[in-house]
């Protein structure tokens, strides 16, 4: 029970602390809240500092993630952003494709070595077009054995996180010195990350924002049982959620709401510190050392043609970045690009391509798996 409280009390403080490290210049360039607090979930996961519950870090993640959506959206100006949807889908089915083909690629490399390769390559790239959600169902559709889903799963996360730190920390300069910078179409908007000194934090308006977080969540997940019977459409509650968020921010009141967007980026800190206590990478360190390399090369393969197609179609640095997290993470993860790239105009674009992600990963993942299965005569 002390060990439990202690956990909570981690995940549900130490974003603050971040926070204030991160406002009074103590933390180096490289080092944001977002990477110091998901750093702080896998250290303690894998050094075993003391026992974790990892049914309460599932419960935060959960949690934290359908609070932190809404929060994030009812800022948005949803006309201006129409008009630089082009562009991101573009940019997100650049991305899809550069996935199958690298995914292709390693299970070519690699099928003398795993008899299951095809298979591997075909859960990837639902990894690389949406995420672990679409990982998990193309598994089962290619009766993937649950060992190889779990061994595979663990891969993902240590690389997967590996290539997060890189994003929320170097992967913005980087980018930048190959693709041209971000150019909104539209009216400047003012932010507070772009003010020199930030107004302090209106607790009312963000009390009133929860509130109505709480009832859209209610709604979504209502909607979801009508819809199905049951809680179990994660896209189809996420869709609702999005689109209801949305809907709110058409409202002056609510888009003039303070502190949104900064209510919804605490949640999501608390998030990368629950997230990171379920990293435990001691299996796949004594038993998947192939799957580790298969999806390191597959990986990288999808980050490096992605980001060659973005310079040679000059797609922007904030919108490659965008919609490469929005296939590799889903878009649970947008919010903390928008946090280190200080871009809060993509949010909705990065979000809709997540799902989007979500829509179409499953088919390109089994159709990827048995076409390998034929080519490699699996």
């Amino acid at each position: 029970m002390l060990w439990t409280a202690l956990q909570a009390m981690l995940i549900l403080g130490f974003p603050f602390l971040a926070r204030r490290l991160a406002l009074q210049g103590y933390l180096p360039a490289w080092l944001s809240p977002v990477v110091l607090c998901y750093a702080l979930g896998i250290i303690l996961s894998n050094l075993r500092l003391f026992p974790l519950d990892n049914g309460l870090s599932n419960t935060f993640t959960e949690f934290t993630i359908i609070m932190a959506i809404p929060l994030m959206l009812y800022s948005t100006n949803l006309p201006q952003w129409l008009r630089h949807a082009r562009g991101s889908l573009f940019s997100f089915l650049l991305c899809a494709l550069s996935g199958l083909l690298a995914t292709a690629f390693a299970a070519f490399l690699f099928h003398n070595k795993i008899p299951d390769a095809w298979r591997i390559s075909g859960m990837l790239v639902g990894i690389y077009t949406g995420g672990t959600p679409n990982m998990q169902a193309i598994g089962l559709a290619l009766e993937a054995p649950q060992e190889t889903i779990i061994l595979l799963n663990a891969a993902d996360i240590l690389l997967g996180g590996i290539y997060l730190l890189f994003l929320t920390s170097w992967a913005p300069r980087a980018y930048g010195a190959l693709l041209k910078p971000f150019h909104w179409e539209g009216e400047k908007e003012e932010t507070a990350a772009e003010q020199d000194e930030p107004d302090p934090f209106n607790y009312k308006d963000s009390g009133i924002a929860i509130a109505l977080t709480i009832g859209i969540i209610g709604l979504s997940v209502g909607s979801c049982w009508l819809a199905f019977g049951n809680f179990s459409n994660v896209a189809f509650i996420l869709l609702m959620l999005t689109t209801l968020s949305i809907a709110a921010s058409f409202a002056p009141k609510v888009r003039m709401l303070e502190n949104t967007f900064e209510s919804g980026e605490y949640f999501l800190l608390m998030f990368c510190v629950a997230l990171g206590m379920l990293a435990d990478f001691s299996e796949i360190i004594a038993q998947g050392a192939d799957i580790v390399s298969y999806t390191a090369v597959a990986l990288l393969g999808t980050i490096l043609l992605h980001l060659l197609l973005a310079y040679l179609f000059r797609i922007d640095r904030d919108t490659m970045l965008f919609t490469s997290v929005a296939a590799i993470y889903g878009p649970a993860f947008i919010g903390q690009i928008a946090i280190v790239t200080g871009n809060r105009k993509l949010v909705v674009s990065g979000i809709a391509m997540g799902l989007l992600g979500y829509a179409i990963g499953n088919y390109l993942g089994i159709g990827l798996g048995y076409g390998l299965r034929y080519w490699l005569g699996g």
